[in-house]
C-alpha cells in the first residue's frame, strides 16, 4: 500500500491531535468523576463511622450528660471510670474502622471547643487529653447549627494533613438540642493511592485509544488512497493517478533530456461484446486482458485504465523499440485469449495500439494527442495492431 503524503497526511496529523485532545478531556473527565466517587466514598465512610458513635454514646447519655456539665477537668472532677471505658470504646473503633482520627467534643464557644474523648493512644503526641482546647472548623459549626451530620471533601490541614471529616451531633434526648458532636477523620492518602492506579490505567488507556484510532485513520485514508489511484474493476491505476504519473515523469525528463513513449490500447469493436454476451462478461474481458498487461510491463511501468475499454501504458527511461516490443506482446497474448461465456462459448478479443514517443518541451496533453492520433490510424488501417505516431499521421 502507498504511503500517504501531502494533504492526507496533515489531514492525518490534524486528526490525530483532535483525537488526543478529546481523548484528554474524556480522561480528565473520568479522572474527576472517580476522584469525585472516591471521595464522597471516604465522606460517607468518615460520617458512617460518627453516627455510629454518636448513637454508641447516647445509649448511656446520663453518664455523657454528667461529663458534659464539667467545667473544669482536672483530676477527681469528672467520672474517671466512665472516661476511661469511653477511651477504650474509642481506642477500639479507630483501629477496627480503620479511620485517621475519632474523637468527641463539645462546644464552649461559638469559635472553640474541648475534647471530651480520644481515639488515639495517650501516648501519642496527637492524643488531644480531656479539657483541651481546639477551634471550631466549618462543619463542626454547621453541625451545630444544622443539627444534623455532615461530612466535608479534601480539607487540607496544617497540623493534621489532607483529611475527609465526617461530624454527628449528639443531641439531647429532652430537648433535640446538640449538646457535643463526634469527628471523624479519614486520610486522604488512601484516595490518592487509589487514583494513582487509576491514573495509570486511564494514560495506558488513552494512548491505546489514540493508537488504534490513528492506526484505523491510517487505515481508512491508505484505503481510499488505494481506491483513488486504482480502478476498481481491473486492478490497474486509475486515470488521476496516470495523469500525476504522466506530469511527474514530464518534470524528471525535462530535467535530465531523456524521452519515454506512451501506448494507448483501444478494444476493437467492445461495443459489440457487450451488447452479444452483457456488461457482466465485457468486466470479465476488461479484467483478463488488465491482467495481460500487468504480466507484459515493468513494475516502473504505469498501466492505467484510462476509460472504458481504453488503457494506458507509460514506459519511463524507455525506447520506441521496447515500446514496440511490448505492443508486439501484448497483440500476441491478448489474440491467444479465448474467455469463455455462461453458455461456453470461447470469444476472441483484440486490441488496437498507438505509440507516441515524449520529446522535450511537449506538455502530456500533446504526447496524449499524439498516441490517440496513431491509435484511430491504427483502427482505420485495419485494427488488431499497432502504430507508431509520425508527423504524416496528421
Amino acid at each position: 500500500m502507498k504511503k500517504i503524503s501531502g494533504s492526507r497526511m496533515i489531514f492525518l496529523y490534524i486528526t490525530i491531535v483532535i483525537v488526543s485532545v478529546v481523548s484528554l478531556i474524556s480522561s480528565l473527565y473520568l479522572y474527576n468523576s472517580v476522584q469525585n466517587l472516591l471521595v464522597e466514598e471516604r465522606g460517607r465512610k468518615a460520617l458512617g463511622v460518627s453516627i455510629a458513635v454518636a448513637k454508641i454514646i447516647q445509649q448511656d447519655y446520663a453518664s455523657f450528660r454528667n461529663l458534659l456539665e464539667v467545667e473544669n477537668y482536672e483530676e477527681g472532677n469528672y467520672d474517671e471510670s466512665y472516661y476511661i471505658k469511653m477511651q477504650q470504646i474509642f481506642q477500639e473503633i479507630n483501629v477496627q474502622s480503620n479511620v485517621k482520627f475519632v474523637y468527641c467534643g463539645k462546644r464552649i464557644s461559638d469559635e472553640e471547643m474541648v475534647y471530651l474523648f480520644d481515639g488515639e493512644s495517650p501516648g501519642s503526641v496527637l492524643f488531644s487529653p480531656i479539657g483541651s482546647e481546639d477551634d471550631l472548623d466549618a462543619v463542626e459549626k454547621k453541625t451545630y447549627a444544622e443539627k444534623k451530620p455532615n461530612y466535608t471533601s479534601i480539607v487540607k490541614d496544617s497540623d493534621w494533613g489532607e483529611l475527609l471529616t465526617g461530624v454527628a451531633p449528639i443531641r439531647d434526648p429532652y430537648t433535640g438540642e446538640a449538646v457535643a458532636h463526634v469527628g471523624v477523620d479519614v486520610s486522604a492518602e488512601q484516595i490518592y493511592r487509589s487514583l494513582s492506579g487509576i491514573k495509570k490505567l486511564i494514560v495506558i488507556n488513552a494512548i491505546l485509544f489514540i493508537l488504534i484510532t490513528s492506526l484505523i485513520i491510517y487505515k481508512l485514508l491508505s484505503m481510499n488512497l488505494f481506491f483513488m489511484e486504482n480502478d476498481y474493476l481491473t486492478g490497474l491505476h486509475s486515470k488521476g493517478f496516470e495523469e500525476r504519473f504522466l506530469d511527474q515523469l514530464i518534470k524528471k525528463s525535462t530535467i535530465n533530456g531523456k524521452s519515454f513513449p506512451l501506448i494507448m490500447i483501444d478494444f476493437d469493436d467492445f461495443k459489440l461484446i457487450n451488447d452479444e454476451y452483457g456488461h457482466h462478461f465485457g468486466d470479465c474481458v476488461l479484467k483478463q486482458v488488465a491482467d495481460i498487461l500487468q504480466i507484459c510491463t515493468r513494475s516502473v511501468d504505469c498501466c492505467a485504465r484510462y476509460g472504458g475499454d481504453e488503457f494506458i501504458i507509460v514506459l519511463p527511461e524507455a525506447n520506441l523499440e521496447y515500446a514496440s516490443f511490448v505492443c508486439q506482446w501484448l497483440l500476441k497474448e491478448v489474440s491467444k485469449q479465448r474467455i469463455k461465456t455462461k453458455d461456453g462459448c470461447s470469444v476472441s478479443v483484440s486490441v488496437s495500439m498507438g505509440v507516441a514517443l515524449w520529446k522535450k518541451g511537449m506538455t502530456s496533453e500533446q504526447i496524449l494527442e499524439h498516441a490517440d492520433k496513431a491509435l484511430y490510424h491504427s483502427k482505420r488501417t485495419g485494427k488488431g495492431r499497432m502504430v507508431i505516431y509520425k508527423e504524416d499521421l496528421e
